[in-house]
């Protein structure tokens, strides 16, 4: 049971790994995303020691019989004192999760140490890889060992539930609600593991054997521990879906802008910015999505403000009671006017035709409210699908707009 449910905790706690791990440069000042980070190096670590072979190559090459069993076990101290220090700098001030952190970790080191120098006091005679547990029920160093390690085991696990409980009823984020509950069922599931593991200390004191329950034991701490895996990624996929979402609409964005930019460009070249006096230190974050929008978008702004003398009130009026007549209104009839007044005015500047001071006007949509930096660029947009289909332009515009 052991080496079949391992190695599908070992993928899931390596494919966290790498999902948590694109966050890190961003988040390396948050302690939080660290200790969650290393939550699944070690849960991977732990399965990956505890695979018979991997259990054996160790035997091989590091000389020492069974050392895969505090090296494991030491990795489960470790992740369980990183799952709360997660949790302490989620729920409290960070000079209480500070030193609240420090305490865990204390702690953690000090069951680790205690687990080494049990070990130690062993007489392994040859490899266990499969059960290692009822191999060595009836030795008393063993005793004490497990009783340790499963004491910490089930205090950590124990407070890991309540603790997510507790935080899942306070956070404002469902995402992170789910999770958290994901988190507290699996570490309630893994109770299961620890109620065998303690009935083997007190069978090996009465000379008794809990063989048949061994698969029981593995199923309820791999499955728990997948819950566990799974709860922790949950916010962590919900926001980088969201990012991935984002970054999806600014592409569309970008190219959905490209006809409008286009209309400004031919008449007014002069409006697309130089990327050449950009420091070549800087040059790569010109190149990323963010910035080429940003850029499309302030030099559409700025050809406005080249055709803004050429607007003419009668187009506007004209082509306000034309879409009026389609049944267009409200922002939807303000882009549909702008985009027969961007034409218009840049027509107007070709043939160097600028209207009387009383005939001139704004553009209709000059008074849409945007407050965040994607509303303006939805503003914009609007106006660019009431343009008509441009037709092919020559390489070197697309080359000048990247």
């Amino acid at each position: 049971m052991k080496d079949l449910l391992h190695p599908i905790s070992l993928v899931i706690a390596t494919l966290g790994f790498l999902c948590l791990l694109r966050d890190v440069p961003i988040r390396r000042r948050d302690p939080a995303s660290t200790a969650l980070a290393a939550v699944f190096l070690l849960s991977g670590l732990s399965f990956l020691f505890s695979v018979t072979l991997m259990w054996q190559y160790l035997d091989h090459v590091l000389g020492v019989v069974n050392l895969s069993v505090p090296l494991a076990m030491g990795c489960v101290v470790a992740l369980l004192a990183c799952q709360q220090i997660v949790l302490t700098y989620w729920g409290s001030p960070p000079e209480v999760a500070r030193r609240r952190a420090r305490e865990w970790l204390a702690a953690g080191f000090a069951v680790i140490a205690g687990l080494l120098v049990l070990f130690a006091l062993l007489t392994p005679n040859a490899p266990r890889p499969i059960n290692f547990t009822l191999y060595y029920a009836h030795d008393g160093w063993y005793a004490a060992y497990l009783t340790l390690y499963v004491t910490a085991y089930t205090i950590g696990e124990l407070s890991l539930a309540r603790a997510c409980w507790r935080l899942a009823h306070r956070s404002t984020r469902r995402s992170v609600r789910i999770g958290l509950r994901i988190v507290a069922l699996g570490a309630t599931v893994t109770l299961g593991y620890s109620a065998v593991r303690i009935g083997n200390v007190i069978a090996g004191a009465f000379n008794a054997s809990l063989a048949e329950w061994e698969g029981f034991a593995w199923t309820c701490g791999d499955v728990g521990a997948m819950l566990t895996l799974i709860g922790w990624l949950v916010p962590t996929i919900n926001d980088q879906a969201q990012s991935l979402q984002y970054r999806i609409k600014q592409y569309r964005s970008y190219y959905g802008l490209r006809p409008l930019w286009l209309a400004f460009y031919s008449e007014a070249p002069e409006i697309a910015l130089p990327i050449d006096r950009v420091a070549p230190a800087h040059r790569r974050r010109f190149r990323s999505i963010s910035i080429r929008l940003y850029r499309r978008a302030i030099e559409i702004r700025d050809g406005r403000f080249v055709i803004r003398q050429y607007l003419d009130a009668a187009v506007r009026e004209a082509s306000e009671a034309r879409h009026r007549a389609r049944g267009l209104h409200g922002e939807e009839l303000s882009a549909a006017v702008t985009a027969d007044q961007i034409l218009a005015g840049i027509a107007a500047r070709a043939a160097g035709a600028r209207p009387e001071t009383d005939q001139l006007t704004d553009f209709a949509d000059s008074e849409r409210q945007t407050s965040r930096p994607m509303d303006d660029i939805d503003a914009l947009l609007d106006v660019a699908r009431h343009l008509p289909r441009q037709p092919a332009r020559a390489p070197h515009l697309d080359r000048v707009s990247a």
